[in-house]
C-alpha cells in the first residue's frame, strides 16, 4: 500500500476532483479561496511580530505600533473567519453530499451487475471494497481528498518562501531541519504502517459488528429475538467483538508509542538548536531581535510544512489505495448486453428450452439437466416438484438471470441473450417467493415510477381484483401510504398476504405478455391460496401465464404441468393425465395433500 516507494497514482484524485466538478461547479472557487487564505495565514505570524519588534526598537511612535498590532489581529480575524466560514460550507454543501452521491453510484452499479454474479463472494467483496473506499473512516472520503490537496498545496507554496525566507540569512538552520525531516519521515512512515495494520485487522471484525448492532435495533428481527431470548446472546457477541476491537486498539497503541516518542522528541531537540543557533547570531549582531523572531517562526514553519508535506503524500497514498476499489467496482464488472435486436410479439409468444443444462456459479452439480419444453401463447403452465427440484432455477432463466451452461433458450426462435435486454424484460412480469418490497408508497410499489405520473383512478380497479381496496381506503394516505416504517411514521405494516397482494398488482401492473408466479402466495392457508390462484388466473386474461407452487392447488385448471425432479422434467401433462399415473410423483403428491386438507 503507502508503505511503498511507488508514487501515487493519481486517477483516483483526477476522478474525485470531476465527480465534484460535475456535482457542484460552484466548489472550485470556495476551494481556491480556501487555499489563499490558508497561504497567507503562515506569513501573519512569520513577519507580524518582526514588524512589531522592528517598530519598538526604532522607538516608532505608540500609533505606529497601535496600527501594526491591529493590522496583524484583523488580517488574522479575517482569515480565520473566512477559512471556518468557508469549511463549513464545504462540509454541509459539498462534501456530504458528494458522498452521498458516490454512494449512490455504488447502489446504482449493483443493480446493474449481471445477476449471476450479485452472488459470487468476489463480487461481494469488491461491494465491501467499494464501501470502504468512499468511507471517511477508511479512504477520508472526499473532504480527506480536498483538505489533503490543500494542505499539500499551500505547504508547498509556504516551504519554498520559507526556504528563501531563512537562506537570505543562512544556510545553517535548513541542516537542523534536513535532520529534522529525516528523523520524521522514518517515525511516521513506521506510524502509517501500523495504522493500516491496525485498519485491517478492525475490519475483520466491523462488519461482524455493525452487523450485530443493526439486528439489535432492527424491529424485523424483534419477534425472533424476544421469542427465542436471543437478547443476551447477542449483546454477548458485541461484547466479543467490542473487546476484540479494543485489544486491536491497545497492542497498535503500544506499538505506536516510541515512535511517537521518538517524533517529540525530535521535534524538541531541533527547536532547542535552532533557538541555541539563532540567539547566537543575535550575540553576534548578524541578525537583529525582530529577525530573530522571524527566522524561528520561518524555521518552524519549514519543519511543519515539510512534516505535512509528507504526511498529505501518504494521505494521498492511503486515500488512492482506498478509492481504486471504489472506482475498478464503479467502472469495472460491465454488465455487457449480448444482445441487440428487439422483440416482436405481435404474433405472439413462443417460449423454447431446447436441451438445457444449467449450473450455478461455483457449483459443479448441475441444477437443471437436458430441460426441453414449449410454452405458447396464452397457454397455463404449472411447474410442480418437490424443494430443490429445479423449479425456480427453471423460472431465473426464462427471466434472464441467468445464463444457460448448455443449451438455448428461445423466445419465438431467436435466442433470448440475441434481445437487449430492456426489449426482452418488457416481456416477463413476474413475482418471486423472496419479492421485495420498499418503503415507498403503496403507489411507488406497484407503478415503479414517479407517482404523480399516474392517476390514483386509473390503479383501482387493479387495487380492487387484488382484493386490497378495503385497505387502501382505510388507509388515511391511501395509495400514498408508505408500506412500512423504516424512515417515514405515517407509514404501515402490511401482513405478508397485504405484502403478496401489492407484489401481485405490481406484476399486472406492467402488462407484461408473459406472467409468472413463483410461489409468492407461502403466507395464504391452502384454500386462500387457491382463490387467489384462480383470481389471477382470471386477471390474466389472454396472457401466458406460469405459476409454481409446492401446494397443487394452481393445477387444476392449467393447460400444463412440468414435474421437476433432481434438476429434470420427470413428467408432464395435464393434471388429469399426470393422476392417472399411480406410481407417478405428481399422483403421491397431489393424494399426500389432499389427505392433509380433508
Amino acid at each position: 500500500m503507502w508503505k511503498d516507494k511507488k508514487m501515487i497514482k493519481t486517477k483516483p484524485i483526477r476522478y474525485f476532483a470531476a465527480a465534484m466538478r460535475k456535482y457542484k461547479k460552484g466548489f472550485y472557487i470556495f476551494y481556491a479561496v480556501l487555499i489563499a487564505a490558508m497561504m497567507i495565514q503562515p506569513f501573519i505570524n512569520m513577519f507580524g511580530p518582526k514588524m512589531m519588534i522592528d517598530a519598538i526598537m526604532g522607538k516608532a511612535v505608540i500609533i505606529s505600533i497601535i496600527k501594526i498590532a491591529a493590522v496583524m489581529i484583523l488580517a488574522d480575524f479575517v482569515i480565520k473567519l473566512i477559512t471556518a466560514f468557508i469549511n463549513e460550507e464545504l462540509d454541509k454543501e459539498y462534501y456530504a453530499g458528494l458522498d452521498r452521491h458516490l454512494e449512490a453510484a455504488v447502489g446504482k452499479k449493483s443493480m446493474e451487475l449481471k445477476f449471476e454474479t450479485t452472488e459470487n463472494k468476489e463480487t461481494l467483496d469488491a461491494l465491501a471494497d467499494a464501501r470502504t473506499g468512499i468511507d471517511s473512516g477508511y479512504s477520508g472520503g472526499s473532504k480527506g481528498l480536498f483538505n489533503s490537496l490543500a494542505i499539500l498545496i499551500v505547504n508547498i507554496v509556504v516551504l519554498m518562501l520559507s526556504v528563501f525566507v531563512v537562506c537570505r540569512y543562512s544556510f545553517i538552520p535548513l541542516a537542523l531541519v534536513l535532520v529534522n525531516v529525516s528523523l520524521n519521515v522514518f517515525f511516521e512512515s513506521r506510524l502509517n504502517a501500523i495504522k493500516i495494520e491496525q485498519i485491517q485487522q478492525l475490519a475483520v471484525t466491523d462488519r461482524a459488528y455493525h452487523y450485530l448492532l443493526h439486528g439489535l435495533s432492527d424491529i424485523r428481527y424483534g419477534k425472533d429475538i424476544r421469542l427465542f431470548n436471543a437478547k443476551d446472546m447477542m449483546l454477548g457477541r458485541v461484547d466479543e467483538f467490542n473487546d476484540k476491537q479494543s485489544e486491536i486498539n491497545k497492542t497498535q497503541a503500544k506499538k505506536a508509542q516510541k515512535y511517537l516518542s521518538g517524533s517529540k522528541i525530535n521535534q524538541a531537540v531541533t527547536a532547542s538548536l535552532t533557538y541555541l543557533l539563532l540567539a547566537m547570531m543575535v550575540a553576534e549582531k548578524k541578525i537583529g531581535i525582530g529577525d530573530f523572531t522571524m527566522l524561528v517562526a520561518a524555521v518552524t514553519t519549514i519543519v511543519t510544512a515539510i512534516n505535512l508535506v509528507l504526511k498529505q503524500i501518504l494521505e494521498l497514498k492511503k486515500f488512492c489505495s482506498y478509492s481504486d476499489k471504489f472506482i475498478k467496482y464503479v467502472e469495472g464488472n460491465v454488465y455487457e448486453e449480448k444482445g441487440d435486436k428487439k422483440t416482436d410479439i405481435s404474433d405472439g409468444i413462443k417460449i423454447e428450452f431446447k436441451n438445457v443444462y444449467f449450473k450455478y456459479p461455483g457449483s459443479t452439480e448441475y441444477a437443471l439437466k437436458n430441460i426441453n419444453a414449449t410454452i405458447k401463447s396464452g397457454e397455463r403452465w404449472s411447474v410442480v416438484g418437490l424443494n430443490g427440484a429445479g423449479k425456480s432455477t427453471f423460472i431465473k432463466l426464462i427471466c434472464r438471470l441467468y445464463e444457460c451452461t448448455e443449451g438455448e433458450i428461445l423466445l419465438n426462435g431467436v435466442n433470448i441473450m440475441d434481445y437487449e435486454y430492456s426489449s426482452y424484460m418488457k416481456t416477463i412480469s413476474a413475482v418471486f417467493q423472496d419479492f421485495c418490497l420498499l418503503n415507498f408508497s403503496i403507489k411507488e410499489n406497484i407503478i415503479c415510477d414517479r407517482p404523480e405520473r399516474i392517476e390514483d383512478d386509473v390503479l383501482m380497479p387493479l387495487i380492487e381484483e387484488v382484493g386490497l381496496k378495503e385497505k387502501v381506503d382505510s388507509l388515511p394516505q391511501g395509495l400514498m401510504t408508505p408500506v412500512f416504517r423504516y424512515y417515514d411514521q405515517s407509514g404501515f405494516e402490511p401482513s405478508g398476504g397485504e405484502q403478496q397482494k401489492i407484489a401481485m398488482a405490481r406484476a399486472l401492473y406492467k402488462d407484461a405478455p408473459v406472467l409468472i408466479l413463483d410461489e409468492p402466495t407461502a403466507a395464504f392457508d391452502p384454500i386462500a391460496e387457491r382463490e387467489i390462484y384462480e383470481q389471477f388466473n382470471t386477471m390474466v386474461k389472454d396472457k401466458t401465464a406460469i405459476f409454481i407452487s409446492h401446494r397443487l392447488a394452481s393445477c387444476r385448471f392449467c393447460d400444463k404441468l412440468l414435474v421437476f425432479k433432481d434438476g429434470e422434467i420427470v413428467e408432464r401433462g395435464t393434471h388429469q393425465s399426470l393422476l392417472k399415473l399411480q406410481d407417478g410423483l405428481y399422483a403421491k403428491m397431489y393424494k399426500t395433500q389432499e389427505k392433509m386438507y380433508k
